[in-house]
């Protein structure tokens, strides 16, 4: 059978095989190589020393809600990244949280292993970056950025609220 008589045939099902094609062609092959290069680097990288940064700098505010979240993220993946708030004060756990699940999707985009279960976004969110011949690379760099500017303002505001909330508690 043609190839242009096969498009026929397909009708409007024809794009949606084209995706998958191209998310197999292209996007697999670049998932596969992030996923397995990241988590040798996450195998070199120990949990207690990241535990003992955040024990020891946890109480820098930049530090509490961009560094540690992504150090969570990088080395221990979702849902583990959590431990990583034991270290801080009771007062800095809820607004370390907040940081922590808001950044799950942004490090995706570099470090595709550190939340799996949400590959699907990346995966989705690729496809219009392909057809418009943006970088991948610089996406996920500018997506990355953008995630942890979002995280530390997330991360100030709950911070601030959680404040008001446990003075007016004690009041």
């Amino acid at each position: 059978m043609e190839w242009s008589l096969l498009k026929q045939s397909l009708g409007p099902f024809y794009i949606y095989i084209e995706i998958f094609i191209s998310y197999l062609v292209l996007t697999g092959p670049f998932i596969l190589l992030a996923l397995t290069i990241n988590a040798l680097l996450a195998k070199l990288v120990k949990k207690q020393w990241v535990f003992s940064i955040a024990a020891r700098y946890g109480h820098i505010r930049i530090i509490r809600y961009t560094v540690l979240p992504f150090l969570g993220l990088f080395t221990m993946t979702n849902p583990s990244c959590y431990e990583v708030g034991n270290q801080l004060q009771e007062k800095d756990k809820p607004a370390f949280y907040d940081a922590s699940v808001s950044f799950c999707h942004p490090v995706t985009g570099l470090f595709p292993y550190s939340n799996s279960g949400e590959l699907f976004f990346l995966i989705g969110s690729l496809y219009p970056v392909i057809k418009l011949n943006i970088s991948i690379v610089q996406y996920g760099v500018l997506y990355f950025i953008a995630g942890l500017l979002v995280i530390l303002i997330r991360g100030t505001v709950t911070e601030i609220l959680t404040q008001r909330f446990l003075k007016k508690s004690t009041e």
